[in-house]
């Protein structure tokens, strides 16, 4: 049954005998709102794993890691984020975050931002990101570029914003993996 909300993810494991089995469970996707009562943006935590290496094998089933947001050196998290269309949004997301990074689906996002420079944040991370629907401009410090539905972004740690200057929301599929930044 599909949820217009909710992701399926089909979560497999291996069993202490070393048999594979798997789980279902439904992801519900979150939609954080601005002081005017105006969505923002809305992101399905699918999965992520606990920083540093990991291993796999006879009862060794890692649970799931979706805090915070940005996963360390060797973590990983893996979620959908569409971007709203409004002609706001890179000044519109920064108060969200800050607002919701005390802990919850969005918490030490807001840290990574630049106040000087609305919408323009950094991780330590590397992100492959696929554009599902819709389109959105990458911006970065030196140039920006559209990306369309079938893209494929790979972020390797650099400044950048995401802008949605259409009338269409733009939904990704992205996993981050952290990074060591010297």
């Amino acid at each position: 049954m599909q949820h217009p909300d909710k992701s399926r993810v089909i979560l497999t494991r291996t069993e202490g005998d070393g048999t594979s089995d798997y789980d279902e469970i439904l992801v519900a996707a979150e939609t954080p709102v601005d002081a005017a009562g105006e969505r923002v943006f809305t992101v399905s935590q699918l999965w992520g794993t606990p920083d540093g290496p990991l291993s796999v094998g006879p009862g060794m089933n890692p649970d799931q890691v979706i805090d915070p947001w940005f996963p360390g050196p060797g973590g990983v998290r893996f979620r959908f984020f569409t971007f709203l269309p409004t002609p706001k949004q890179s000044a519109a997301i920064q108060p969200v975050l800050l607002e919701h990074a005390k802990g919850d689906i969005l918490s030490n996002f807001g840290e990574a931002f630049d106040p000087e420079r609305p919408g323009m944040h950094i991780s330590d991370s590397v992100d492959f990101v696929h554009i599902l629907s819709g389109e959105v401009v990458l911006e970065l410090e030196r140039r920006e570029i559209l990306v369309r539905q079938g893209d494929i972004v790979i972020m390797r740690g650099g400044w950048h914003n995401w802008r949605n200057e259409t009338d269409q929301p733009c939904t990704v599929a992205s996993v981050m993996v952290g990074a060591n930044r010297p």
